[in-house]
């Protein structure tokens, strides 16, 4: 019996869905350069010229799996874009960003490495420069709301604490005191401390 449209469309997915997940793993496991699409593809069990099929390039795959990440990010803003109170976005967005590193470390350590690889930063800041002046805009409306002297500035001060916090817990991993760390931010950043 021939398939239907619904059904090739969900194998399509499914086929785009595992060489993306494959290529996550082997960009973060050997670095982009180190990595080539006839690896995806073998990894992937599926044929060098399937993978090509979905993705032209392997910039353009790159591209993809980046997207996914910020994907991801921008959903954990819709969950706070809900709330009231600038001091419980504020810890939101610790509690999710710690979490969210600790759950998918893969990725984190991939946009890590990418950025300090010159063949693959022009890639990623593609992506996600457009992501990232959002992001820094949407924590300064916070500090605004709070009547921070300089909302711009302390919205750059916390981005460059949260990603110096995940770079330590991807580096240090147990090691690194998470929840000591969470305490404190969340102390620092509270209404007694911020007013």
């Amino acid at each position: 019996m021939p398939r239907t449209k619904e059904q090739f469309e969900k194998i399509r997915e499914e086929t785009k869905s595992k060489i993306l997940n494959t290529s996550l793993e082997l960009f973060a496991k050997k670095g982009y350069s180190n990595t080539s699409i006839s690896e995806i593809a073998q990894s992937a069990n599926i044929s060098k010229g399937l993978a090509y099929n979905y993705f032209k390039s392997k910039e353009m795959l790159m591209e993809e799996v980046v997207k996914i990440l910020f994907v991801e990010i921008g959903k954990m803003f819709v969950e706070i874009d809900v709330l009231k109170s600038p001091y419980d976005k504020l810890h939101r967005i610790i509690d999710l960003t710690i979490d969210w590193i600790l759950e998918n470390a893969d990725f984190w350590r991939l946009y890590a490495s990418l950025l300090m690889q010159e063949d693959t930063k022009v890639i990623v800041e593609k992506v996600a420069g457009n992501f990232m002046a959002e992001l820094f805009e949407d924590i300064e409306k916070i500090f605004r709301k709070i009547k921070i002297k300089n909302p711009a500035a302390e919205a750059r001060i916390f981005g460059s604490i949260m990603d110096g916090i995940s770079f330590h817990i991807l580096f240090m991993g147990d090691k690194y005191p998470v929840e000591k760390t969470r305490r404190f931010l969340k102390q620092k950043y509270s209404r007694e401390n911020l007013i």
